[in-house]
């Protein structure tokens, strides 16, 4: 990327488009898709490399420019560990749900009546934590209440 491309450039969205371009003449079409719907942290840093590297020394970046830009970096970290913390999170308790065989439950059903069930089984689909009950199929995030059978 030459100095006036990069100086051209008014964001970091135009700097994207302009990077994942020159990237799609060496990558499978599956690959470019992916580099181009997506500016992780890594992305965001050589950019902002090339950004400081390039930049025209008579009229260099603002010092606010350039907290504004770390600061968003930062967030941007900070979002992509979240992310993670959440998807273990939602791991974890998908496979608790078995937990809940053999139990009742409570839950409010399609007619708005508290309804409970013995859990048989537990399913996982697309994501979702599915109870097959004694009263037909439920979402684990419509159960209300759980109790042991005695």
């Amino acid at each position: 990327m030459a100095v006036t491309d990069v100086n051209n450039y008014t964001n970091l969205a135009n700097i994207s488009t302009s990077t994942t371009t020159a990237a799609t003449s060496t990558s499978s079409t599956s690959a470019v898709t992916t580099a181009t719907n997506d500016l992780g942290k890594d992305a965001f840093l050589k950019l902002l490399i090339a950004e400081l590297s390039n930049q025209d020394p008579l009229n260099p970046m603002e010092d606010r420019e350039f907290i504004s830009q770390m600061a968003t970096f930062s967030s941007l970290e900070q979002m992509q560990n979240m992310n993670s913390t959440l998807n273990s999170i939602a791991e974890v308790n998908k496979f608790s749900a078995a937990n809940y065989v053999g139990k009742a439950v409570a839950f409010t059903n399609d007619d708005g009546k508290q309804v409970a069930a013995l859990v048989n089984a537990v399913w996982f689909d697309n994501g979702k934590t599915i109870l097959d009950t004694t009263e037909g199929e439920i979402a684990l995030e419509k159960v209300e209440g759980i109790s042991d059978i005695s």
